[in-house]
């Protein structure tokens, strides 16, 4: 398989990580040995990508209410028009409530008692938005064509071309997508549903998206799936140990895919050729990336659990620390993964530089004509 690097940071981002490090030492007594792994480096190629990295335009635009600000483990003082980097965690409690605004118009607004997560630190400048729980409104303005925004669940990706629709997420991950206006793409490694104007769906932990007609607002929707940990926490852990699994054997399938492109590459054929293996790459990009938004989103809600059951539930708690260990098992993966994929994109350009160098060189020669002194045949004189 084609694997390479250095072990990144796996499980929560920086933002999040010291709470569940906190967790554990909290419990060491009680479980001696179990310990969530963290990593410590990264590949230098993608350490120097991510150099100054951030979100191109996500600001705070409104705020009011308990909200809170998370960037590298520390907190930042909460203000209009903070601009928003890669990583930073926005958290809403009680009657609090934040806009987050693109440059180009658009707006999610993040409701009550809920967690957003900027982009991701593994993947530079992205700011697409990941509801780790709670409720958003998000109102997208038409995009160019080509172009798309995505919001991520733990068991979602919503792709987005101009749109209005609410997002809800479980405290154990269920997802929950109701469509005011425009179109919605919904999909996850299970499967894909498009949504039209009114439509909903619900999206189970480990299940394809289906649609609803469920009468049931997004609050009570939640209220109602946030009562099922309690009365079956055990069940639970396994779903989310099935989900996980399903996202570490598509790690195996990228892995396999990344190693052939990458041997296509040592032999890159003609520009079409070429063409077509940098039409694979980007879809497999695109796939790897997306399975580590949701890993990282699943494995962010498993922290809201361990931090809400610590003291009381000790069932729940365990169940969950298991859990999570494996989660961060996947999420590295992912990151190898595309720590490597980044660096056969960058093989993938010097190829086709090369052959379009070549082929531009062949273009001028013909489009130049032909000297003709230079093929005149050499009459000998006798």
């Amino acid at each position: 398989m084609y694997f390479y690097g250095r072990s990144m940071t796996c499980g929560s981002t920086a933002a999040e990580q010291p709470d569940s490090r906190r967790i554990i030492m909290e419990r060491k007594s009680k479980k001696p040995g179990r310990r969530i792994a963290v990593g410590s480096a990264i590949l230098v190629f993608i350490a120097s990508l991510m150099a100054g990295a951030g979100a191109e335009a996500l600001d705070i635009k409104f705020l009011i209410g308990n909200v809170s600000i998370t960037r590298d483990g520390k907190a930042l003082a909460p203000d209009v028009n903070i601009r928003l980097l890669t990583g930073d965690l926005v958290v809403t409690g009680n009657g609090g409530i934040a806009v987050l605004a693109y440059k180009d118009g658009s707006e999610v607004k993040v409701l009550e008692n809920s967690r957003v997560r900027i982009g991701s630190v593994a993947v530079p400048g992205s700011d697409d938005v990941s509801v780790i729980s709670g409720n958003i409104n998000a109102k997208f303005r038409k995009l160019a064509k080509g172009s798309e925004r995505k919001v991520y669940t733990p068991t979602t990706v919503c792709s987005v071309r101009g749109t209005d629709f609410l997002v809800g997420v479980s405290d154990t991950a269920d997802s929950r997508v109701d469509l005011s206006e425009g179109k919605l793409a919904v999909r996850n490694p299970y499967g894909a549903i498009k949504l039209e104007e009114n439509q909903k769906t619900d999206i189970g932990l480990g299940e394809a998206p289906e649609k609803t007609d469920d009468a049931a607002g997004i609050n009570d929707w939640k209220a109602a799936k946030d009562g099922e940990l309690r009365k079956d926490p055990e069940g639970r852990g396994k779903k989310y140990q099935s989900y996980f699994n399903t996202l570490q054997k598509r790690n195996g399938s990228a892995s396999g895919d990344l190693d052939g492109i990458n041997k296509k590459l040592a032999k890159p054929g003609d520009k079409k050729e070429l063409e077509k293996t940098g039409s694979d790459l980007d879809r497999l990009r695109q796939s790897v990336e997306e399975d580590m938004f949701l890993c990282e989103a699943a494995g962010s809600s498993i922290d809201g659990v361990l931090n809400r059951f610590k003291k009381d539930r000790d069932d729940i708690y365990n169940t969950f620390l298991t859990v999570k260990e494996e989660s961060n098992k996947v999420l590295e993966q992912q990151r190898k993964n595309y720590e490597a994929l980044e660096a056969v994109r960058q093989a993938y350009k010097k190829a086709y530089d090369e052959i379009m160098k070549g082929h531009e060189e062949r273009i001028k020669k013909i489009k130049g004509g032909i000297d003709r002194e230079s093929v005149r045949p050499e009459i000998k004189k006798k």
